[in-house]
């Protein structure tokens, strides 16, 4: 099990630790002076108080994101809150839909605004999401000090503040821990920063699809971008899609071993895409006997496994091809084909386009050796 993991479990942990006790002391102590006598009235106020904490974090956090965006120099891709997602497409129109996010509640994606600033500083994107979570915490430690010790619904609404407070200092605690989770928090991002603006903003630019102009480039980026603890795995994860597309297999594989070079700074979810990655290209640019010798050798059972049970287009990808090519199982084929609409929905805007085309082109060479297994062209995706 990676460090990260490990770290997320234990975060995980304080957090339900903290909530059970706050609910067995404080929660339990006020129920006797609530105004809500019946226990299942007072419990469905309690589901109400968590879900108003969340739903408060989520906003000020990632509204903190989208002012300090602005106020830092960059463009908004994409706004995501609980599933909403409000985002830009290739034609500047701004649109709507329902898509995941890489994080407890949301998450906002900015690529660099050169236009608007020379150098654009991503400290204000980081940092206001937790300035808006502080005040409000403190906002609501003070009106719980102003109505706790009414008798009636007024200390009722101070224990709503109070447990807003607590749902937010928890969530606040998990996103300025400078550890590396199983997402991206604005802590772990400050803590790789440590001074080299110019490598974050060109990861930032490779991730979510902008482009640095010739005179905007900073050649000390290109060394310090090389350090581990930076953006290369990121960096070089986004480009090997292009490399897909333009089948440069053999730049695919380098860019994978790249990866893998920093896989310790790396999550179990990049280097098992970018596996996935390499097995593919593998798949499409070698002789079959040499693929059939590399599917026994190097692909082992918990290797299947794992892409099975992936909900990622890369992954998926590789795995159509893994159930159509080499174990000839329609059944899988098609169990995998009905996970590919949602994964597609979670796709990238930058990305959609390639992963459109792989994607595609994996059914045509699954046809190609199954002719008959003709009722997959129905999963083609189609901009």
């Amino acid at each position: 099990m990676k460090k990260e993991s490990i770290v997320s479990i234990l975060i995980y942990l304080l957090v339900f630790a903290v909530a059970i006790i706050y609910g067995f002391t404080v929660l339990q102590t006020h129920f006797t002076n609530s105004a809500f006598k019946e226990t299942w009235m007072y419990a469905l106020y309690i589901v109400v108080s968590v879900i108003a904490g969340v739903f408060v974090s989520g906003l000020l956090t990632e509204l903190g994101h989208l002012l300090g965006a602005k106020a830092g120099g960059y463009k908004v891709v994409s706004f995501c809150l609980f599933y909403f997602t409000i985002y830009v497409d290739k034609t500047g129109k701004t649109k709507f839909k329902m898509s995941g996010y890489n994080g407890l509640t949301g998450e906002t994606k900015i690529i660099p605004n050169y236009e608007k600033k020379e150098k654009p500083n991503p400290y204000p994107f980081l940092l206001n999401g937790t300035v808006f979570n502080v005040a409000w915490i403190v906002a609501c430690l003070f009106l719980f000090f102003t109505y706790k010790n009414i008798v009636g619904i007024e200390s009722d609404v101070a224990y709503f503040f109070l447990t807003c407070a607590v749902i937010n200092s928890l969530a606040l605690i998990y996103n300025i821990i400078p550890a590396k989770f199983d997402s991206m928090t604005d802590g772990y991002r400050l803590s790789q920063i440590k001074g080299d603006v110019v490598a974050f903003n060109e990861r930032l630019t490779a991730e979510n699809g902008g482009v640095i102009p010739e005179n905007k480039k900073d050649d000390s980026s290109e060394e310090t971008i090389k350090k581990p603890l930076k953006f290369i795995p990121e960096v070089a994860f986004n480009e090997i899609f292009d490399l897909l597309v333009k089948k440069d297999y053999d730049a695919v594989f380098n860019k994978v071993e790249e990866i893998n070079s920093h896989g310790k700074e790396c999550s179990n979810k990049l280097l098992l895409e970018a596996k996935s990655q390499y097995i593919y290209a593998y798949i499409l640019s070698k002789d079959p006997k040499d693929v059939e010798e590399y599917y026994e050798k190097e692909i082992p059972f918990s290797l299947r496994k794992d892409f099975s049970n992936d909900n990622s287009m890369p992954v998926i990808r590789t795995y159509l091809l893994l159930a159509g090519l080499l174990e000839n199982s329609q059944s899988e084929v098609m169990l995998s084909l009905g996970k590919v609409v949602k994964a597609y929905r979670n796709v990238p805007n930058n990305r959609k386009h390639q992963e459109l085309t792989l994607f595609n082109e994996t059914l045509d060479k699954i046809i190609e050796v199954h002719p008959k297994w003709e009722e997959i062209n129905n999963y083609k995706l189609y901009k």
